[in-house]
């Protein structure tokens, strides 16, 4: 009779590679993966990024200045409106922060806010990067946040860019759909001035198709990018409100910014609670 029981064969870990090493199933896996902030931002910013290079000031050695000016260029590679979006983006970045289960989420809008005005305070210039120059022409058409943003990163890299808008004010709905109020026109302008500034050319009050034909822009221009925005409210799709008095909320702004007079009468009904309304 054995006095030994043979025991039940165990699994033998798992082999990986050709160096015959083991590793456990059960070993933990790193994922790469975005913070949520830099997820939800449409315009992929590297806001840990610029908020990290803030936090560790005093050990990179750097003074303020220093330290803002940093923030900002990493803050326009991807977007060239921090002053413009501090105001009116609806950030939504804080509503994924991680930190809104503990103490409230970052205040990343804000704090881009006071980093655009401070550059504009301080004349900070957007920079190429790259001295080479293209022969390439580009045409953009609309001079919207989407035009304006494609015409910044073309320059950039050294194209020639010419911007085409039938209106006569640059900067598509964020001058004529949000209150000067809320977008004062010098923080527009200023923005702007700064890509006007690498080289781009701005054609106001040129309508495509009718100052300037389509068989013209191709002849001119290697590539032509679209950015016509649409300039239309949302509608409720009720009786009634085809009516003469009935406007959109965009209808309204883009007519009160053009300097157009809206004769409302002496009693106005609002439908919304919102920025607009």
């Amino acid at each position: 009779m054995g006095l030994l029981k043979k025991g039940k064969k165990k699994k033998p870990l798992r082999q990986t590679g050709a160096s015959g090493s083991a590793q456990s199933a059960l070993r933990p896996q790193q994922q790469l993966k975005l913070a949520p902030c830099i997820a939800q931002c449409p315009c992929s910013t590297d806001i840990r990024g610029w908020i990290t290079l803030i936090a560790q000031r005093e050990k990179m050695g750097l003074n303020q200045d220093e330290v803002l000016e940093q923030a900002w260029r990493e803050l326009v590679n991807t977007n060239p409106f921090p002053a413009i979006m501090g105001r009116v983006c609806p950030h939504p970045c804080e509503d994924a922060c991680n930190r809104q289960a503990k103490d409230g989420s970052v205040s990343i809008n804000a704090m881009e806010r006071f980093i655009g005005d401070w550059a504009l305070e301080k004349k900070l210039a957007l920079e190429k990067t790259t001295d080479e120059k293209h022969p390439e022409s580009i045409g953009v058409i609309g001079a919207g946040p989407a035009g304006l943003s494609f015409a910044y990163q073309m320059a950039r890299l050294g194209y020639s860019v010419t911007v085409y808008e039938k209106l006569p004010a640059v900067g598509g709905m964020l001058y004529y759909g949000i209150p000067f109020y809320r977008l004062p026109e010098d923080v527009l302008e200023a923005e702007v001035q700064r890509i006007v500034d690498l080289g781009v050319e701005l054609k106001l009050g040129t309508e495509v198709g009718k100052d300037i034909s389509v068989e013209d822009l191709r002849s001119k221009h290697k590539i032509i990018f679209l950015g016509i925005g649409a300039h239309k409210g949302k509608l409720l799709r009720i009786p009634g409100e085809e009516g003469p008095m009935v406007f959109t909320g965009t209808d309204y702004l883009n007519r009160v910014n053009r300097g157009q007079t809206v004769d409302v009468g002496k009693k106005v009904g609002v439908i919304g609670g919102g920025d607009t309304a």
